[in-house]
């Protein structure tokens, strides 16, 4: 009933419940379908059914790290700030999902309306499943010079 935005941070598949009936709110969807040992995908489009089910704005954002990233005393690395992934339709929505990703200390990354989301959802639980086996998913995403922009 308060504040600029709620935070469901449930399982993904009490996300519709735990938020219910939410017309016009402003909901930031970090939820992941995972289950403890294993990384599965079996609830697609976890925010768009947020969405349609709860009547609110949601944003999709703070699910592609590892919650334990988000227990660190630092969110930057290598002198960079981590880039949050924001998927969603609403321009007010995205405003106040960016202004608490910067209040952080994160830098948000637009990454397109919430159909979206669904990309997301499956990158994160493949870069998830990767990341918990070892292996460094920035070798993946090397960054972005000016000569690969020239290619």
């Amino acid at each position: 009933e308060f504040g600029d935005a709620v935070l469901a941070a449930v399982p993904a598949d009490a996300a519709v419940d735990a938020v219910g009936s939410a017309p016009g709110r402003v909901v930031i969807d970090c939820t992941n379908s995972v289950a403890p040992g294993r990384f599965v995908l079996d609830e697609p489009r976890a925010a768009a059914r947020l969405a349609e089910a709860s009547g609110a704005h949601v944003v999709k954002a703070f699910n592609l790290c590892h919650v334990d990233v988000w227990r660190l005393p630092s969110l930057t690395f290598e002198g960079r700030p981590l880039g949050v992934p924001l998927c969603g339709d609403s321009p007010a929505a995205l405003d106040v999902v960016r202004a608490l990703v910067r209040s952080i200390g994160c830098a948000p990354v637009d990454a397109g309306p919430l159909a979206r989301a669904e990309l997301l959802e499956a990158a994160t639980v493949f870069a998830i499943g990767l990341w918990m086996g070892g292996t460094d998913v920035r070798s993946m995403f090397p960054p972005v010079t000016p000569e690969l922009l020239q290619r």
